[in-house]
């Protein structure tokens, strides 16, 4: 009995997933905890603060929570992108498998002028 075959990959099964950048992740670590931070620094304070200071603070917090989504949203476009990329990437014809029918004639770029000029 000869030895059983190995499953060929095809294109599909061999598409890599979309990797969320480091950069991004660094950035959405980084907003967490400037987020606790915000939160212990209002435990902090309480209420002995003045109006200033209460009114700069909500605008930080806005602020961070603003940038939080705005990363998530910037995270799911970037795979978005890549998705529709990789699909494009898969419906493409291969190089080389245009037939010599459907190829155009190549261009001749030598000059042919003769000079009708005299001295």
């Amino acid at each position: 009995m000869p030895p059983a075959k190995k499953p060929v990959a095809t294109r599909s099964q061999a598409r890599a997933a979309f990797k969320e950048p480091a950069a991004l992740k660094r950035l959405s670590r980084s907003l967490d905890a400037a987020q606790e931070a915000l939160v212990e620094l209002r435990k902090d304070t309480g209420r002995d603060v003045g109006e200033g200071a209460r009114d700069l603070y909500k605008d930080l917090r806005a602020f961070v929570s603003s940038a939080r989504r705005d990363s998530q949203k910037l995270a799911k476009a970037l795979a978005r992108d890549f998705e529709r990329a990789e699909k494009e990437l898969a419906a493409a014809p291969r190089a080389g498998s245009r037939t010599t029918a459907t190829r155009r004639p190549a261009r001749k770029t030598a000059a042919r002028r003769t000079s009708s000029r005299t001295t």
